[in-house]
């Protein structure tokens, strides 16, 4: 969702230059907003305005020579003089009505302060529509009734609300030709949250109504704010004028997409804290994010990032070109520099990688693992799932149900999270299942760094490092070859990344007909090899003792393997490296885990295990352990007469209960 406004496409060298030539020889007018022609167009027939959109902000009113910004109250004034209508009474749910300026005695007698309330205080439905069916009646001036909050109007059941819109809209029905020939106007004006808020059937159709969106500033009405600030808050005392205006353009470029309100709170942030005009990005990002520290230019993460590459490969197991490409991605968004060959940079995320290659390598494991070196806290990491998001309608988890539809209240997940934790990693696992109306929202993501809810709320992802994996191109040839596979371990890294890039292209230009999601993403595709014997085997000893700690943390029992019983597992659990590092885990569990787990379950003492073969019968794996090859012995010995008793191997505790009662061992003194 998108905010409504004029084009900014204007760049840096494009307009601010020309710009800044231009104010050096002569002030330039500036063009006023497109809904200020709009709304006084529409005034020549329209008995009704719904004004929605960017509506508490303040807006140029006056050429550059003479800066002016005012509220909507006083444009709206401004705007309907010009339209000879000569008053403003203004309505709200809370406070009643009120002239925007000191009524006059004839005033007063069209409207008794018995009609319109002059105390403050809420007003009825009854009362409003009784004061517009008189304002709508006079004939001898022009009077405009503007409705403020108009979406909270209530009465006490909602057939007295739909009653209210049927008196209004019947009361102007008939009084339309007397007004259109006297020359009188008496609009009425509609201040809304959403354009939706008004009854359709009073809104839809309607030829004496007019809705009007109220746009943000584009870069010329924010490059004119910039340089009213200027004089508010004396930024002009120092620097040349030269430099100075190239702070106004960045000014200008970085707060696209905010208000003329923001823009303010913006230089009280420069003011408050003590920042020149040089810290102007540091400004609006404090503003943003609500947060004076940057993890991004903090000198341990520039010192973490240095020695990454180990810690990463201990880590990832047999990816060291993903890794490293990784890292140079990571130095480019550390060092800000993500985007500036577009001029744009300060609105992009931080960065944007993109994972590709087969299942089960690594993909999401390197995701978490750079959260962690970045933030210190995995859980700086907000992982969307998308094949959770393969119907249209689930867009709405991500940005929000629609008004009027259960769950509007709560806004959507990814808008939440990121204003919730804006300096985080954001991962969209597997996109090739997310819908295609999900890519239009990460579509504005990387090129915005923005991303607005159904509610209006806005969240910015120019601090954040946007992550997607995906397996496109590993799967893509013929069934009948190479079992349908368009890579093999046999292919070396050159191939695999050549063969993956080139799927991943396909796949955006030809499959989805979106290159400009493809351009976004740009050279940022990092591909992951499959595993290697060496890595698989690396990955299973990782695995394995991570087990045999959890089975010494949880229970007290130490698992030990002999090297038959080790070689014999390895070789049950990498032989097929298609499943990568999650297939290892998994025939771990089916191999070692399950029957370990059936094996504690069953004894009634736990002691500490040694296995000394693995064993599969009939599709079901048998772990043999050390007792049960004494077991075996003692009964083949049982069956020999006179045959001296088979010595039993002691246990851990055993051991520890022998020294316990003897002592230590004593070492003999040397001579």
């Amino acid at each position: 969702m998108q905010k409504a406004g004029r084009s900014d496409s204007a760049s840096l060298s494009d307009f601010l230059d020309p710009l800044t030539n231009e104010i050096s020889q002569t002030e330039p007018i500036h063009e006023p907003p497109a809904w200020f022609d709009e709304f006084s167009s529409a005034l020549s027939y329209a008995d009704h305005l719904v004004l929605s959109g960017n509506v508490r902000d303040i807006y140029p009113v006056n050429s550059p020579s003479n800066s002016s910004f005012c509220n909507l109250y006083d444009t709206l004034d401004r705007l309907l003089t010009t339209r000879r209508v000569e008053h403003m009474l203004i309505c709200d749910p809370v406070d009643g009505f009120r002239w925007s300026r000191i009524p006059s005695p004839e005033l007063k007698e069209v409207l008794p302060e018995t009609m319109t309330g002059q105390t403050s205080g809420a007003v009825s439905l009854g009362d409003l529509a009784a004061v517009h069916a008189r304002l709508i009646s006079e004939t001898d001036r022009s009077i405009a009734l503007i409705i403020d909050y108009a979406t909270h109007l209530h009465g006490t059941t909602p057939e007295e609300l739909e009653d209210f819109f049927v008196k209004v809209d019947k009361a102007s029905r008939l009084t339309h030709a007397l007004r259109h020939d006297t020359g009188h106007r008496t609009p009425t004006i509609w201040i809304v949250d959403h354009p939706a808020d008004l009854p359709d059937w009073f809104v839809v159709g309607n030829d004496y109504l007019r809705e009007v969106q109220v746009e943000y500033p584009n870069l010329e009405d924010r490059f004119l704010h910039a340089r009213h600030l200027m004089e508010v808050f004396a930024w002009d005392e120092d620097g040349s004028a030269q430099g100075l205006e190239r702070f106004l353009q960045q000014f200008a470029l970085e707060t696209e997409g905010d208000t003329l309100l923001s823009m303010r709170a913006i230089a009280d942030v420069m003011e408050d804290e003590g920042l020149g005009l040089d810290a102007i990005s540091e400004a609006v990002r404090i503003h943003r994010t609500g947060s004076r520290r940057n993890p991004w230019t903090s000198p341990v993460l520039f010192s973490r990032v240095r020695q990454a590459k180990s810690s990463l490969e201990e880590r990832i197991k047999g990816q060291p070109r993903a890794i490293e490409k990784t890292l140079d991605i990571l130095a480019r968004s550390i060092m800000g520099l993500s985007g500036a060959q577009s001029g744009t940079r300060h609105q992009n995320p931080r960065g944007v990688l993109f994972f590709a290659g087969p299942t089960g390598v690594g993909k999401t494991e390197l995701a978490k693992a750079v959260t962690d070196l970045l933030f210190g806290d995995e859980t700086a990491c907000h992982r969307f799932d998308m094949s959770e998001f393969m119907e249209e309608a689930s867009v709405t988890r991500l940005i929000g149900a629609p008004p009027g539809r259960p769950g509007h209240e709560r806004g959507g997940e990814l808008v939440n999270a990121a204003n919730r934790r804006p300096f985080s990693v954001f991962l969209f696992d597997e996109i090739e299942k997310a819908h295609p109306r999900i890519l239009d929202m990460f579509l504005q993501i990387l090129e915005d760094g923005r991303l607005t809810d159904s509610r209006g709320a806005t969240a910015h992802f120019s601090q954040a490092l946007i992550i997607f994996t995906s397996n496109i191109g590993v799967v893509g040839g013929a069934g009948a070859v190479n079992d349908g596979m368009n890579v093999l371990p046999s292919d070396s890294y050159d191939e695999l990344e050549e063969k993956i890039t080139r799927a991943v292209q396909d796949h955006f230009r030809k499959d989805l007909h979106r290159p400009e999601i493809l351009n976004r993403i740009g050279q940022n595709v990092v591909v992951f090899d499959f595993l290697s014997h060496e890595s698989a085997s690396l990955i299973f000893q990782s695995i394995l003792e991570r087990v045999r700690e959890t089975v010494n943390s949880q229970h007290g029992i130490r698992v030990e393997l002999e090297d038959k019983a080790y070689n014999e597992l390895k070789t049950l659990c990498i032989h097929d490296y298609f499943d990568g590092g999650r297939g290892i885990g998994n025939r771990i569990e089916t191999h070692f885990i399950n029957p370990l787990a059936r094996q504690l379950f069953d004894r009634t003492s736990l002691s500490d295990l040694r296995i000394t073969d693995v064993r599969t019968e009939m599709g079901k794996t048998r772990l043999i352990f050390r007792d049960q090859d004494v077991a075996v012995a003692q009964e083949r010995h049982n069956s020999v007469p006179n045959a001296p008793a088979v010595p039993r191997r002691l246990s851990h505790d055993d051991i520890i209960k022998i020294r316990e009662h003897h002592g230590p061992r004593r070492r003999p003194s040397s001579l």
